[in-house]
């Protein structure tokens, strides 16, 4: 099947929430091809105008992003009524299924690994939080969504960040978040946007540290059996401490990680990018006897060759990426300080904050 006149479609390379990936190829003169990823939206989001337009965002967002450690995007197609999205080839495996590799055969990830892995994110958040506008303004870009399943390492031991459909931008046309909804997947959100507060870039580094603590352990940091449990681990950022369950890593390490997940967003580091350097001078410190890139990547061919994920580009994502527009018969959580009196609730006219719609709750998760 050949979409926007010149990109065929060979085979689907990896399913989510709201499109599916194809494994692509671009024709061009004197016999030049060239592989792409296809990002085609489904056809029944796409006769919804709110989910066409943050597809669009996406990929007005995701072109607009220069850095290594960020998929770039190539071009945007309407074909016959459906979407697609041109994005570079990647060859490798997500984060998430890497780290459930590593699970099943019963050993615990290398914490260089997961360090240099965490220098890649941070990386391709720098680009996203620094960004700047055609006039030379910053425009900050938060990209909501950080999570295992949003970070591929490749063959090439390089990290590549991806998805950035509900990314938060403020040159963005059009407000495409209805009020009260999160958006995000549950376990990676910083507390203060579950206490109502609007995502900012610190928000994305909180995630961070909560995927890297889940690389480093095996499970979720924040996890539960409802998602309300999961809601109250989060606001009350109840973290685990590292160490304990993993004796191997470095203290200073350990303490990145800890700083990144501060209930506190001015205790964070100031950007993704003093992060980042503070991991890695926590990396020279180590003598390594062989390159890490090279050494991730045979990790990431060995995992895609063990599980059967060749010509794989990600393992479908436990959650959808986008939090489904509810209504009002889904029981909700107001975000809102509790009264420090029965006589301070009576002065409130209102309630502040947000109020969160969140996904299946209250059920079991499976």
């Amino acid at each position: 099947m050949i979409v926007g006149g010149r990109y065929e479609l060979i085979d689907v390379a990896g399913r989510g929430g709201m499109a599916d990936v194809w494994r692509g190829r671009v024709r061009g003169d004197s016999g030049f091809v060239r592989d792409v990823a296809v990002k085609q939206m489904h056809q029944n989001l796409a006769a919804q105008p709110q989910y066409v337009a943050m597809f669009v965002e996406e990929a007005r967002v995701g072109s607009s992003l220069q850095s290594p450690n960020v998929a770039e995007v190539h071009d945007f197609v309407h074909d016959r009524g459906n979407y697609y999205m041109i994005l570079e080839w990647i060859d490798g495996i997500d984060l998430g299924s890497w780290v459930k590799w590593h699970v099943s055969k019963g050993e615990q990830t290398r914490w260089e690994l997961v360090a240099a892995v965490g220098v890649g994110i941070l990386r391709g958040l720098a680009a996203a939080h620094e960004r700047v506008g055609p006039d030379g303004r910053n425009m900050p870009v938060v990209h909501r969504d950080v999570s295992p399943h949003n970070v591929l390492l490749t063959t090439r031991g390089m990290v590549k960040l991806i998805d950035f459909g509900l990314a938060l931008a403020p040159d963005r046309r059009q407000e495409l978040t209805d009020p009260g909804i999160v958006k995000g997947k549950m376990s990676y959100l910083a507390p203060e946007i579950v206490a109502g507060g609007r995502p900012v870039p610190p928000s994305d580094q909180f995630a961070c540290g909560s995927v890297l603590w889940e690389a480093l352990v095996g499970r979720k940091l924040f996890d539960g059996q409802t998602d309300y449990e999961v809601y109250t681990r989060l606001r009350e950022c109840m973290v685990q401490p590292l160490r304990p369950l993993r004796p191997d890593v470095p203290q200073a390490f350990a303490q990145i990680i800890t700083r990144a997940l501060s209930a506190n967003v001015d205790t964070r580091f100031p950007s993704a990018r003093e992060m980042a350097r503070q991991i890695g001078t926590t990396l020279k410190k180590v003598q390594l006897r062989k390159d890490l890139h090279s050494v991730l990547s045979k990790s990431v061919s060995d995992a895609r060759a063990q599980l059967g994920l060749i010509g794989v580009t990600q393992d479908h994502s436990e959650a959808t990426p986008i939090a489904e527009i509810l209504g009002e018969e889904t029981p909700r959580i107001e975000a809102v300080p509790t009264p420090q009196s029965i006589e301070d609730a009576k002065k409130a006219e209102k309630p502040r904050g947000l109020r969160h719609y969140l996904p299946f709750f209250g059920r079991k998760r499976g």
